[in-house]
């Protein structure tokens, strides 16, 4: 048993912002389609919804000094001083309750308060008063009486200056350049974008599956053997991708060589020779994962057994296409068969198979049997290594069974599937029963997607996509129908 359980210690929450960019980095794309698409909604509104709106403009220039006296500095710069006074004069409620008494048409308070703007005119002595409407003739006739009214507002206020008229209204012939449309435009795109970004990290956050191999290693303390890519196909007709196959590519098969040469050096620290094979859920590639490890030693010259104890959902025979037999696992523990008989030798994999081809409706029983362990130590040295895959560790008890008899465990964990939780939990349960966790296969990682040939599906769909064979469905439907018990 390994430290597993005491370096594991629960931590408080945390968020891993570098994962959840990268989460973000593989929906660039979708971003883009929701900007665009609340971007043209956003338009669309406020084009709808825009009107036409018209301005007169009243210019003034302040002023505090008689003809014949000689401008200073200190007389502009009071100028300057004034002139916000007089802004904020010409924006007050008397001076616009003046405006709305001059002008025709019974024009209430609330249209000229709102209409009005006035800006003074940076280190100048100049003020700007624009009057905006939905009508031409409206906004011209309040913009005139303010040129009306403002003299006896002025000269109540501050005799001694003087507001002259620099620039008189004008009836606008055409309405304002309205760019509201745009502007909504961009604000819905960008709530569009931060809407989703929430929603992808409230998600990411619910979800809580792993990433990337960094991430694995980090939370579950377990050394990474190897990070296998996700491989895309287009051949359908393809059973498995298996490093027996150079067409699956460089980077696939030396992953693989990279994993064997970590198990072969943990055998010859530990003198383990029997490795258990599993992950947490099913659809994550623990048979593909067994198949090449198995594939990857015999290739080294090692006499290597491959085990399918993966007796609800046997896939073995189906990924290495070999031929049916009614001679396996299930029928030795039967005594049905004798071991020797079941045992087939692949000979241009150079490997030994012990695989049943149908499922069997008492697996959890069988396994728990005496007499299974006994066939594992009865043969453990004819081989140099035996691997063993089984089924889901989460699901259902029977990786929980070997790994009583098992020297060590791999978990094969696929990137952004298996919730965390019920990793710690197979983890948690596979090293209490006895065996040593010596690492992890991380598989399926997208950061880098390797073309196989012209085989089919994808690398990340192992154990779901090769053809019809290996689809356990839902992980909470494992096993359910042969008489397994279910693992709590």
């Amino acid at each position: 048993m390994n430290n597993y359980e005491n370096s594991n210690k629960q931590k408080g929450f945390e968020l891993n912002i570098i994962g959840y960019l990268l989460e973000l980095s593989k929906k660039i794309w979708l971003i883009v389609i929701i900007a665009v698409v609340f971007g043209l909604l956003g338009g669309i509104v406020g084009k709808v919804t825009s009107k036409d709106v018209y301005t007169s403009e009243v210019a003034f220039i302040v002023n505090t000094l008689s003809e014949n006296e000689i401008v200073e500095n200190s007389a502009v710069t009071a100028q300057i001083n004034i002139t916000n006074t007089f802004k904020y004069i010409l924006t007050g409620r008397e001076f616009k309750t003046a405006v709305q008494e001059k002008c025709p048409g019974n024009l209430s308070y609330a249209l000229i308060d709102s209409s009005i703007k006035v800006e003074a005119v940076d280190s100048t002595n100049a003020i700007e008063l624009k009057v905006t409407t939905e009508d031409a003739q409206t906004s011209y006739n309040i913009a005139k009486a303010v040129v009306d009214v403002y003299a006896d507002v002025v000269e109540e206020i501050y005799p001694n200056a003087s507001l002259n008229v620099c620039e008189t209204p004008i009836l606008a012939e055409k309405p304002e350049e309205n760019r509201s449309d745009v502007i909504i435009a961009v604000i819905s795109a960008v709530i569009g974008v931060v809407a989703y970004c929430v929603f992808v990290l409230v998600m990411f956050i619910i979800k809580d599956t792993i990433k990337n191999s960094n991430e694995l290693s980090e939370k579950l303390h377990i050394p990474v053997l190897g990070a296998v890519q996700l491989v895309a196909n287009k051949n359908k007709t393809t059973k498995g991708l298996l490093v027996a196959d150079r067409r699956t590519g460089f980077s696939f098969i030396e992953t693989y060589k990279a994993i064997r040469t970590k198990i072969e050096n943990n055998s010859a620290k530990t003198g383990n020779k029997v490795y258990l094979v599993t992950s947490a859920c099913e659809n994550e590639g623990k048979t593909t994962v067994s198949a090449n490890i198995a594939l990857s030693l015999a290739e080294n010259g090692k006499s290597v057994l491959l085990i399918d104890a993966d007796l609800r959902k046997p896939s073995i025979t189906k990924i290495l296409s070999l031929p049916e037999t009614g001679e396996g696992f299930a029928s030795v523990i039967k005594q049905e068969t004798s071991i020797t008989e079941a045992i087939k030798l692949i000979k241009n994999f150079n490997l030994y198979v012990l695989a049943d081809r149908k499922p069997v409706s008492n697996p959890s029983e069988l396994l728990s049997m005496k007499i299974t362990e006994e066939i594992i130590n009865g043969i453990r040295d004819e081989f140099d290594f035996i691997i063993i895959d089984t089924a889901p560790a989460s699901v259902v008890t029977d990786a929980s069974i070997i790994a009583g008899f098992a020297d060590a465990a791999i978990m094969v964990v696929r990137e952004d599937f298996s919730p965390y939780s019920r990793i710690r939990m197979s983890v948690e349960d596979i090293d209490s029963n006895g065996a040593e966790i010596v690492g992890c296969v991380f598989n399926a990682e997208t950061e880098t997607t390797i073309k196989a040939g012209k085989y089919g599906g994808k690398y990340g769909r192992y154990g779901g996509r090769y053809g019809k064979y290996g689809r356990y469905g839902s992980y909470g439907n494992y096993g359910y129908g042969y008489g397994a018990s279910s693992k709590k």
